[in-house]
């Protein structure tokens, strides 16, 4: 059992150290960079290696595994959706509009941004993905919220180098540690190896992730969340999701990681 959960953790390491050279040279060639907060460019879309990487091990993975294939098709339809919207909001995406009320307000007054699609695709593929794993009108609310949710959350921490990993690293392990159905953990662990290959680069500040991949591994927690966890634990991270994004309207999650020592440590951890 352990050996197992190794050599998947070992299959998303390797794939991704073999997509994400492939693909940072791509970006070099083809001039897709933008400016990090110091002021530096960098290429931007590396996150299109997680996409890739997560898909080839998943599927992969289950060769081996033989789970449920409607399980791991909803994962790879979700990440190769949010990944593509993702991508089109690193490409077109409109800077001046911040922030989920932003963008819902441009929305009401008839203009769709890129981060607005964002979010009507986050809710609409959290409602597919939710349908056939919910035992009624409820959960499938709650399912989908916490798909939508999830999706965005590993954004609102993309702000700084390995932010986002150290996000996505944590609470990947939570999700497993709080699963109720371990036959599934693949998908999740995989996830975690693709994430361990790529956090040099991020930490190093040699890449950025861009949209295509923290939405990625954004819906990524919030699929594997909603098909695995209790409904109670489902309604704590409900909890805590609709907390971040409410706190995130009004307040500087870098402001406020800068202001605590313990946070502060482990965000400047490995950075350069």
């Amino acid at each position: 059992m352990v050996l197992e959960k190794i050599m998947v953790l070992m299959l998303g390491f390797v794939i991704m150290f073999a997509f994400q050279t492939l693909i940072y040279r791509m970006l070099l060639e083809a001039d897709s960079t933008a400016e990090n907060y110091r002021g530096e460019k960098i290429p931007v879309g590396l996150g299109i290696a997680y996409v890739l990487s997560q898909v080839t091990a998943v599927m992969l993975a289950n060769l081996y595994f033989k789970q449920d294939f409607k399980v791991v098709y909803s994962l790879v339809l979700g990440v190769l959706s949010m990944g593509f919207v993702g991508l089109m909001d690193d490409l077109i995406g409109d800077k001046g509009t911040k922030g989920f009320k932003g963008h819902i307000k441009s929305l009401l007054g008839g203009k769709l941004t890129t981060g607005g699609l964002k979010a009507i695709s986050g809710f609409g593929i959290g409602f597919l993905i939710s349908l056939p794993i919910s035992g009624g009108i409820i959960e499938l609310g709650v399912n989908t919220l916490l798909v939508a949710l999830f999706t965005n959350i590993i954004n609102l921490f993309d702000l700084r180098p390995g932010r986002a990993c150290k996000a996505f690293l944590f609470l990947g392990v939570v999700t497993i540690l709080t699963s109720a159905f371990s036959v599934y953990s693949f998908l999740m662990i995989s996830a975690i190896g693709v994430v361990l290959a790529y956090i040099g680069y991020d930490l190093r500040a040699k890449s950025m992730l861009g949209d295509v991949g923290s939405n990625a591994m954004g819906i990524t927690l919030g699929v594997f969340a909603a098909m695995t966890s209790p409904f109670a634990t489902k309604l704590v991270y409900l909890g805590v999701l609709v907390a971040l994004h409410v706190i995130s309207e009004f307040y500087s999650f870098t402001k406020i990681i800068e202001s605590n020592k313990l946070l502060k440590t482990i965000d400047k951890f490995g950075r350069r």
